[in-house]
């Protein structure tokens, strides 16, 4: 499955990927160790590849996959 992202946000428990085509994926927070420990701050502080295809946190020096998030994910989890 491919996607192409346009936001990131969090609450409390899980990570939400926005899809160009509407649809959002949500991830438990705790699948990704430095954006759990991190400040709603740093969370929020991101950049999207212009193939938007990655997701990128310059001061956690995190770097996820588009693909790589979805890829094990079907059609009905995506909302």
């Amino acid at each position: 499955m491919k996607g192409a992202a346009v936001n990131v946000h969090f609450d409390a428990r899980f990570m939400v990927l926005d899809l160009a085509d509407g649809r959002a994926a949500h991830f438990p927070l705790s699948q990704f160790p430095a954006l759990a420990s991190a400040s709603p701050m740093e969370r929020e502080h991101f950049a999207i590849s212009i193939d938007k295809q990655r997701l990128y946190w310059p001061e956690l020096q995190q770097d996820l996959s588009v693909t790589a998030l979805l890829q094990p994910l079907d059609e009905n989890t995506l909302h």
